[in-house]
């Protein structure tokens, strides 16, 4: 029998962290996830740790529930790493062919990928991934996959994704403080792509909408690579905000009446639809239009989608995404969505929902799961960084291992 790999993604967001545990028997067959866990996220802003005690306190908390739920002990986690502090930039390796026979191996293109490195990155900021998007040998262009390749010359396009290296340092401390091994570090970003997106998407060309509670990931996908990347300060926590000053209400109040009313388009909304809001300071109850509620919601969903957006247009990918928009993520969960985003693209969207897997996968099925179920995706497919696949992200690797040395020079 083929031995069982497992992963454990750990989704560190604004509003929860979520844990999963999963396993499969070969690196691209299906996930089966064994185990669920969540926890409320008190220590973290937009995506990222301002609280080191009160995100670890989360994630041994949503850790407990998903090794009971498993039966499983955890030990080592593949965790998101979010915030507007991630963006990506292009660049070029060049390296002549090292064999005597000019034969490509994985060590030139683990050399030219290496070389790709080389980019200006300021001294407070750090290389997270590095995604091969092409390859040229000899000036042949548009190779896909270089191994065994004969010349004589070896160049490569990728996608370099760097980060805060503060923000990515209390990453880890965190985690390690929790009592966890990390074994990777994912943009939340691409990681809810691995979660819901299809290998054709990947290969036609698309863009990924993840709306979390206080940022929104944007990541443009074509020839079966990611592109682009950027994270927007705004998120669902903006709308239930919008609500609460509008209504008038409380958060808690204002986040209820978004998931169970709320709508993008008031356009829709019958005018005689009635919502009961509790004011703000007492147990006053007010009959509102449920309308109006859809027209306070509406105006901040355009504003995420327009963003989003203006970053396809920056990747000079407008126009050229055939397989579409799909939005994920807890913010996607309002009525309407789809539709509000398909107004400001002019182009198909869809939902997305974690895919290809089994077991307690109607515990982390929906969009909000989207990132927690790429991480244990990301994890079984790549124990160990390749260069061989256009989409192949290159992993955390040596840079994670730089960081934890200085955690504990520093420390």
């Amino acid at each position: 029998m083929p031995r069982r790999k497992r992963a454990v993604g750990l989704d560190l967001g604004t509003s929860r962290v979520a844990v999963v545990i999963a396993e499969s028997d070969e690196s691209n067959g299906p996930v089966s996830i064994i185990g669920v866990g969540e926890s409320p996220s008190d220590g973290l802003r937009k995506g990222v740790v301002v609280n080191l005690d009160k995100t670890i306190a989360s994630i041994q908390a949503a850790a407990i529930a998903a090794e009971r739920m498993a039966g499983q002990r955890i030990e080592t986690v593949v965790v998101s790493l979010g915030g507007i502090h991630l963006w990506s930039q292009n660049s070029m390796g060049v390296v002549a062919v090292a064999g005597g026979d000019r034969e490509i191996g994985d060590d030139d293109v683990q050399r030219v990928v290496e070389a790709s490195r080389a980019v200006s990155v300021a001294s407070d900021r750090q290389v997270i991934h590095v995604i091969p998007r092409a390859y040229t040998v000899d000036g042949q262009d548009g190779v896909r996959d270089a191994i065994g390749m004969m010349g004589h010359r070896l160049e490569v396009e990728t996608n370099i994704i760097t980060g805060a290296q503060t923000a990515l340092q209390n990453v880890i401390k965190c985690v390690h403080g929790a009592g966890f091994d990390i074994e990777d570090v994912v943009c939340a970003g691409l990681a809810a792509g691995e979660g819901v997106l299809t290998v054709q998407e990947v290969d036609l060309g698309v863009c990924l909408v993840d709306i979390g509670a206080g940022t929104t990931s944007v990541v443009v996908y074509n020839d079966g690579a990611a592109r682009h990347l950027a994270v927007l300060p705004v998120g669902g926590n903006h709308v239930t905000s919008d609500i609460a000053i509008g209504l008038r209400t409380t958060l808690d109040e204002a986040e209820s009446l978004k998931l169970n009313y709320g709508h993008t388009l008031p356009e829709v909304i019958d005018h005689g639809e009635k919502v009961e809001v509790r004011q703000v300071g007492g147990d006053r109850i007010n009959a509102l239009p449920r309308r109006f509620l859809a027209e306070i919601i509406g105006p901040r969903m355009k504003e995420i989608f327009q963003m989003a957006r203006e970053e396809v247009r920056k990747s000079g990918f407008d126009g050229l995404l055939p397989a579409g928009v799909v939005v994920t993520g807890g913010g996607s969960r309002l009525m309407g969505t789809t539709d509000a985003a398909q107004l400001v693209f002019d182009t198909s969207v869809r939902l997305g929902q974690a895919s290809a897997v089994s077991g307690l996968a109607d515990r982390a099925q929906g969009p909000s799961y989207a990132v927690a179920v790429g991480l244990v995706k990301w994890g079984l497919k790549a124990h160990a960084p390749t260069y061989n696949n256009g989409r192949q992200q290159v992993g955390f690797g040596s840079t994670y291992q730089k960081t934890v040395r200085w955690l504990r020079d520093f420390f």
